[in-house]
């Protein structure tokens, strides 16, 4: 059982790195944010310290002064680092200790930078009372150390501002891209699951199933691919069984006409044994006679299509023109077609090329697919006979006809041995004739409407290349 589909496996690795990604880059942007507003707010109070040094506002009558026109706050501290003065309405407790407001302040570790100074300002970032400063330190004489705080709550609410949108186009984007690749997964993945449905399907022995073609990339091609494999794989289904069915009905002709074919032969030597007899010359007697032996050649007839059907001879090839051959079973046919008022009209093309087959065996299929005609025109019509070339292929014969039409449920099964919707004859006819037809390395393509007639038409190639000779 498979635990992730492609779609997720397609989706979710792209959208975990985007995701990584957005965060990383908008943590990366607000962190150069900060850091660039934070030198530029330290540039600009060293300027304002540069201008308070110069003007000497150190006293503490000043210091009020310089809270209201930098909006800073003064911390003076002692050199044993105790608060002297402070600008500071409030401090709290642990903050007014100086044991503890001194470290709060970094004054210890700032010390030493201003014993010893390098001409840089000497800055550090402080909290007081929850609040965020900026430090800019001078020393002053007697070892005092002059402190002015400029509030960064600006930098820190600008750089809260900016988290939140960066978090909100972050989780914004990424979800846009997570519906993206959705679709773009989806899209990849329905031909896919569209196809692996339909193998299903095929894989339950339903051969008819085709898959839809959606897309014309490498999926679709796949998609072809398959639907061709399948109809490959049903028209050998279909050979396998016609062929089983084939190997069925020959053991079955052969077995019928062994078996019947001996106690006709008494049966007709018998009856005209029995026309000889002067005690029987009655007439109406001799006409029975008759009747029984025009029966019997009947079934015999019967009985020898079954063994032509189970036992069929070697080809005897040559190479000659199909006209004189087709034309010679419609002269034979002529007489029966007129009985039946069926009018013949020829269109033999005068250049068909020689080809090699065996005329008596293309006789038979000839008169089976005139005799299935005549049948199918009971009150008359016409049967047009003409001759196809496919270029340098093959040579067709065609017989159209006039008559009531095959039911399309029934067109799959009219080369099935012993199928017929007639209440005479044997269902062998167009078997034989597609065994024929295959023997000479042809086909045979029938179609038919009801109410409107029938071509068959009976291709032989013009190469004898795969002819098949017992």
């Amino acid at each position: 059982m498979r635990r992730y589909s492609i779609q997720t496996k397609i989706v979710l690795p792209f959208l975990l790195l985007f995701a990584m990604v957005a965060v990383v880059l908008s943590l990366v942007s607000i962190e150069i944010f900060a850091w660039r507003y934070s030198e530029q707010f330290t540039r600009e109070t060293e300027g304002w310290f540069d201008t308070i040094i110069e003007t000497g506002y150190f006293n503490e009558e000043d210091h009020e002064k310089l809270k209201r026109a930098y909006s800073v706050e003064i911390m003076i501290f002692g050199s044993d680092y105790t608060l002297n003065a402070t600008t500071l309405d409030e401090l709290s407790k642990v903050e007014s200790d100086w044991t503890h407001l001194d470290d709060k302040m970094r004054l210890r570790e700032v010390k030493p930078y201003l014993e010893n100074p390098d001409g840089n300002s000497v800055t550090r970032d402080v909290t007081i009372n929850g609040k965020p400063y900026k430090v800019f330190y001078l020393p002053l004489e007697l070892g005092r150390i002059y402190c002015l705080l400029r509030p960064m709550d600006a930098i820190a609410e600008a750089k809260r501002t900016l988290t939140w949108y960066m978090l909100s186009i972050s989780v914004l984007v990424t979800g846009l891209v997570a519906l993206i690749s959705h679709l773009i997964g989806r899209n990849l993945t329905n031909p896919i699951k569209i196809l692996v449905d339909s193998t299903t399907r095929v894989a339950t022995g339903n051969l008819d199933e085709q898959c839809k073609i959606k897309t014309y990339d490498e999926i679709g091609e796949l998609a072809a691919a398959f639907n061709q494999m399948t109809k490959e794989l049903k028209q050998s289904r279909d050979k396998l069984i016609q062929a089983e069915r084939l190997a069925t009905a020959g053991k079955m002709s052969a077995s019928f006409a062994h078996e019947i074919r001996n106690p006709l032969s008494s049966m007709r030597m018998l009856a005209q044994m029995l026309m000889r007899k002067p005690e029987i010359s009655a007439e109406k007697h001799q006409q029975s006679l008759r009747y029984i032996l025009e029966e019997i050649e009947r079934i015999d007839g019967i009985v020898k299509g079954l063994m032509d059907f189970a036992r069929p001879t070697a080809l005897n090839l040559v190479k000659q023109s199909i006209a004189p051959t087709l034309q010679a079973v419609l002269a034979l046919m002529e007489a029966n077609l007129m009985h039946h008022q069926i009018k013949l009209v020829l269109d033999l093309s005068p250049e068909t090329p020689e080809i090699e087959f065996d005329s008596d065996k293309l006789k038979q299929a000839f008169m089976n697919v005139v005799l299935n005609a005549m049948e199918a025109m009971p009150q008359g019509g016409v049967l047009k006979v003409s001759t196809i070339i496919d270029g340098d292929k093959s040579v067709g014969i065609k017989f159209a006809d006039t008559g009531v039409g095959i039911p399309e449920e029934d067109l799959v099964h009219l080369f099935e041995p012993f199928f017929t919707r007639k209440t005479k004859g044997t269902g062998l006819g167009l078997a034989n004739v597609k065994r024929i037809l295959e023997e000479h390395a042809g086909h045979v393509e029938i179609e038919s409407a009801l109410g409107e007639g029938t071509e068959v038409l009976l291709w032989l190639p013009l190469t004898n290349n795969k002819i098949i000779s017992e």
